[in-house]
């Protein structure tokens, strides 16, 4: 690998059953007052939104609420939360939620110090404006195993003048602390489960795949690929499976160390404008189209799919490479069937028509890390595929 990279992780992690304990204690240590950024009822419903308080009152911090997250954070949600932590003080955010969550409060603390609006800092068309100032010290606590969002530099986030889904970008957004405790994950729906683990699939194959690739993503990524083949279909199962889903856990935080470092590719760029437009959940689009572009790539990837194709426990030494690289996509629907991912979206209608608006939404910095280059006639190609127009 005669290329100079560079990899970047938060500034500390947390991981195992129990692990909520420390958050008072990692709060205390960076803040006074924090921004607890949670969803719409979950955390409440289930109690560890309060768990989460009383660990910041014994600590001697201040905290104010902001709730009601939705699944698709956009401008506007970031912007409000912005003004809130800025009206009260807060100098620390602590986010408890899924990806979408977390990415709010990633992008908030960056907001805090910066001035405008996040949509001036969002990627598109190649623009958007840097941070100047350093971001508020931020804790991201996730309760699903699939975005990885605890261990990334970005925040996607929809603006819906533009009817755009794209990244806020900076190492410096990187949390200070990573807390993954699978405990959190344990009353995940299947369903959830499901399409969580399929994001994180994606994120390790694309990260692993894409031209940014580096040998310290493609550790990990193979790594967290295994585990998520051994655990995937048992915590789909049997949610109280705590080994299943404490490696499933891991393989989430692994696959944000690769996809913050090493990029993603096809699926992800054409996930976002789906998300936009029909409002699919991100790791359903994404699982769906995986082995679709997996199969795309395959001509300019074959060797390290055929690993790939290991890691999921084939025995890879007695077939042809090409004949692994097949069996590798192969497993992968596989895995995707026994948890309920169809291998097409014809359930959602999506129309011809929208195609070139889907296609414009994809292009940017994901897409072209996409191992094989794609030209719009390609991208109709897949999308004729996934959709199950084809």
């Amino acid at each position: 690998m005669n290329k100079i990279v560079e990899f970047y992780a938060p500034g500390k992690i947390i991981f195992g059953p129990g692990g909520l304990s420390q958050v008072g204690i990692e709060a205390k240590r960076l803040g006074s007052k924090a921004l607890v950024v949670v969803g719409r009822s979950a955390m409440r419903k289930s109690g560890t939104l309060d768990r989460l308080t009383h660990l910041i009152n014994d600590n001697q911090l201040e905290y104010i609420i902001y709730e009601n997250i939705p699944s698709d954070p956009t401008v506007e949600t970031v912007d409000t939360g912005t003004s809130l932590a800025r009206k009260e003080s807060c100098n620390l955010i602590i986010a408890l939620g899924g990806g979408s969550v977390l990415d709010t409060g990633k992008a908030i603390s960056g907001m805090v110090t910066n001035e405008g609006s996040v949509a001036d800092y969002q990627e598109i068309e190649g623009k958007g404006k840097k941070f100047k100032s350093k971001p508020i010290p931020f804790i991201a606590i996730p309760t699903t195993s699939g975005t990885g969002s605890e261990a990334t530099s970005n925040a996607v986030i929809t603006n819906t003048k533009l009817d755009l889904k794209k990244s806020i970008r900076d190492v410096s957004l990187i949390p200070e602390v990573a807390l993954v405790d699978p405990e959190l994950t344990l009353s995940l729906p299947p369903s959830t489960t499901a399409i969580c683990g399929g994001d994180a699939l994606t994120q390790c194959i694309e990260s692993y795949l894409g031209k940014k690739n580096q040998d310290i993503t493609d550790a990990l990524a193979l790594h967290a690929i295994e585990l998520i083949g051994k655990s995937l279909i048992k915590a789909v199962k049997d949610g109280k499976d705590l080994e299943a889903r404490q490696e499933m856990a891991m393989a989430a935080l692994l696959s944000g160390l690769c996809l913050s470092n090493s990029g993603l590719g096809a699926a992800h760029a054409l996930s976002h404008p789906l998300g936009v437009y029909y409002k699919i959940p991100h790791g359903l689009s994404c699982a769906v189209l995986l082995p679709h572009v997996m199969e795309y790539n395959l001509p300019v990837v074959t060797k390290k799919l055929a690993k790939i194709a290991g890691c999921l426990g084939e025995n890879i030494f007695s077939w042809s490479e090409m004949d692994s690289s097949k069996r590798a996509i192969e497993k992968i629907k596989e895995i995707l069937t026994a948890v309920g991912i169809k291998e097409n979206l014809s359930a959602w209608n999506i129309k011809k028509e929208d195609f070139s608006q889907l296609i414009r939404g994809a292009k940017g910095g994901t897409l072209n890390n996409n191992p094989r280059d794609t030209s719009d006639e390609d991208l109709i190609t897949l999308l004729y595929k996934m959709t199950g127009l084809y």
